[in-house]
């Protein structure tokens, strides 16, 4: 007599004799790995297809539009229109931020940097180079200059208006003498008079004089150049300040001074010019233009 498992008799039809073999365990390992196949399918739902269209969803980022501008002087980006709100960013000199808002009064410009990034803030208007400006008129107005701030939160109404001189330039003319342009980076005028100081890499002092611009006052963003009446006869490294006693009260007292390498007429160098060539740059490149007007 047959086992159990030697063979297995079923009468299917009448006459038929049908004999299964015992199931093999590599067929009951298929059976198993399809059928969780099947189950994780009707769980998860979905294909493979619709996997791969959600991770790059997921990965997808926002394009953000606007004019690009460069900073004139390294500048602080604010969360608010407002020095006094919280520092985001400090944007190096020469740097590209994009421009996607501004103050009602156009004295802050919101912009984003990096200009891939999503980092957004706020930056005067007096920071930026001026030729690379967009026309403001076309730039979003998003906030407005009484709306900024309320009691207590840094608005632009609960900071005083004041001017913000610096050095923009130091340039030796084809006659020796030192010109340098003042520029203010403030939100009020300056009118009256400033002390203009030029030193070497050392600390000597070779000129100290007050400028007087009360005759032309010195707007929000305008220069003023003024003749130092000293004749730069050696190439060296110079210091050229504006208000170097801090007796103007500015909106920033940290961006009055320029280093700065002058061409003299007389073709000698200073030592330390010569050591400037192989090491570290001045703020500017010596250049040659003389001017006494306010722009």
């Amino acid at each position: 007599m047959a086992t159990p498992l030697a063979a297995l008799a079923l009468s299917a039809w009448p006459g038929s004799l049908i004999t299964m073999r015992p199931p093999t365990i590599a067929g009951l390992l298929v059976i198993v790995v399809a059928a969780l196949a099947i189950g994780g399918v009707w769980i998860f739902g979905g294909d493979a297809s619709e996997g791969a269209q959600s991770g790059q969803d997921a990965t997808a980022t926002a394009t953000v539009e606007g004019p690009q501008a460069r900073i004139a002087l390294t500048a602080n980006m604010y969360a608010t229109p407002s020095r006094a709100g919280d520092l985001v960013a400090v944007v190096p000199e020469d740097r590209a931020v994009r421009i996607t808002g501004r103050t009602d009064d156009s004295a802050w410009l919101r912009v984003i940097y990096p200009v891939t990034s999503t980092l957004e803030g706020w930056i005067t208007a007096g920071s930026f180079v001026e030729e690379t400006l967009p026309d403001l008129a076309e730039v979003p107005d998003v906030a407005s200059v009484a709306e900024s701030g309320g009691p207590g939160e840094g608005g632009l109404l609960d900071e005083p208006a004041l001017p913000d001189l610096s050095i923009s330039s130091a340039d030796v003319a084809g006659n020796g003498l030192l010109t340098v342009r003042i520029t203010n980076l403030g939100r009020a005028s300056f009118n009256g008079e400033v002390t203009v100081r030029v030193t070497t890499a050392e600390g000597e002092i070779v000129a100290s004089l007050d400028a007087d611009l009360s005759g032309s006052p010195l707007g929000p963003g305008r220069s003023a150049a003024v003749n130092t009446g000293v004749t730069v006869t050696q190439t060296g490294l110079f210091v050229v300040e504006v208000d170097p006693t801090n007796e103007v009260e500015e909106s920033s007292e940290f961006n009055n001074s320029k280093r700065s390498l002058l061409v003299g007429i007389g073709g000698e160098t200073t030592d330390d010019a010569a050591e400037d060539a192989d090491g570290e740059q001045p703020d500017d490149a010596p250049s040659q233009d003389e001017g006494g007007s306010t722009e």
